[in-house]
């Protein structure tokens, strides 16, 4: 589930976007989470750590902060390549201040002070646009798991890592905020994602390198972003580190 930061420095108008998101949400049953309380820069790009991507960023061009919309956006850019970054200025002429920055937004919204119809006419529009795209990228992009309860498509962005259960044929799953335990060999899971970009195999896992937060390789662990510790000792984890390291250069 993607969340929905808004980046404004004028509490009129933040409250004001976030009212016409939710809203949009609502009326359309978007499955988008709503970040209320995070607007900093900083906190942000805090946040980014501990939740998967892609997410949305209501960025205003003209912050007043430590950080103006255009630099976060650059920097948002670089640890959420596939974000959906959108940037909202009370002034038409500062859009072209951002075409030649490498930031690829995916939408701009010139915002009106008094005007919240029209803000939330563009919001619904931006928002109809990403969760179309989303649909198109999750049919391509799920993992099917069969449970006792029933079969779920989980998004491979979400996964973190496949490990082999021991004398038995089953594999447990480590997803954001979720553990499953699947009733296949780690090899059959091996083969159907051996294309799947960004995932990296082992005798005993299968690893999400996208949800990796850090390596230490002293003393044999990778963090994710869930917090989670996965401890897979020295032998394994040079190599994976210097996997980790082409994979994000």
């Amino acid at each position: 589930m993607a969340t929905v930061f808004v980046v404004e420095d004028n509490v009129f108008q933040r409250e004001m976007m976030l009212q016409c998101i939710e809203e949009v949400v609502a009326e359309r049953g978007y499955g988008f989470q709503l970040d209320h309380e995070t607007w900093q820069p900083r906190d942000v790009l805090k946040e980014l750590g501990h939740i998967s991507t892609p997410n949305i960023y209501f960025l205003d061009i003209d912050l007043q902060l430590d950080q103006n919309g255009i630099d976060l956006g650059r920097e948002l850019r670089s640890v959420d390549l596939n974000g959906y970054i959108i940037f909202v200025t009370s002034h038409a002429d500062k859009i072209k201040e951002v075409i030649d920055q490498y930031i690829s937004p995916f939408a701009y919204i010139v915002k009106s002070v008094t005007d919240s119809d029209a803000i939330k006419d563009d919001i619904a529009e931006v928002l109809a646009k990403i969760k179309e795209k989303e649909n198109m990228i999750h049919q391509h992009n799920t993992f099917h798991v069969e449970l006792p309860t029933g079969a779920i498509e989980l998004p491979l962005k979400d996964i973190i890592y496949f490990e082999t259960v021991p004398r038995s044929k089953k594999t447990d799953l480590r997803v954001l905020n979720g553990r499953y335990t699947i009733n296949k060999y780690l090899k059959t899971i091996k083969e159907s994602l051996e294309d799947t970009t960004g995932f990296i195999s082992f005798k005993s896992y299968l690893i999400n390198l996208e949800n990796v937060v850090s390596v230490n390789k002293e003393e044999g662990f990778i963090l994710f972003k869930d917090n989670y510790t996965l401890y897979v000792g020295q032998r394994i984890i040079t190599k994976f580190y210097e996997a980790f390291k082409a994979y994000r250069s």
